[in-house]
């Protein structure tokens, strides 16, 4: 299964909103998955990933509808600080636990503050789970 980066913050943050029932039905199916089987092998990628699958903004499969590539910019800028590397098969729990290790207030603000799920506070880096 192939994983966006800054997917480690949605799944771990996710309340079961999100822009339509589809992608909400897609999202919370993936999040259970993962969540009850942290031992999940996961491709880490800096493009659309089946997270993805039923994003309205996802345009033509791999891109997203604004069209300036800010998600994979803002995948890749996530890989250094939590120190992963694109392509690589991680299992859910090693991401956890890397975001554990490594995920800082300055990385997640840096990340997640264009975010619009983060500006109507339904994610902040106080509700993380770390355990």
């Amino acid at each position: 299964m192939k994983f966006r980066v800054h997917h480690i913050m949605c799944t771990n943050l996710y309340r079961g909103l999100g822009y339509n029932g589809d992608f909400c039905e897609n999202m919370t199916q993936k999040v259970t998955l993962l969540r009850e089987h942290p031992e999940t092998m996961l491709e880490l990628v800096a493009q659309p990933d089946d997270i993805c699958a039923n994003c309205p903004n996802l345009m033509g499969g791999d891109y997203c509808a604004n069209g300036d590539n800010h998600v994979c910019v803002k995948d890749r800028a996530l890989l250094a600080p939590l120190h992963l590397r694109e392509g690589e098969m991680y299992s859910y729990g090693q991401l956890m636990e890397h975001a554990r290790q490594y995920l800082t207030r300055q990385v997640f603000e840096e990340s997640c503050g264009s975010c619009s799920w983060y500006r109507q506070g339904v994610c902040r880096y106080e509700d993380f789970s770390f355990d």
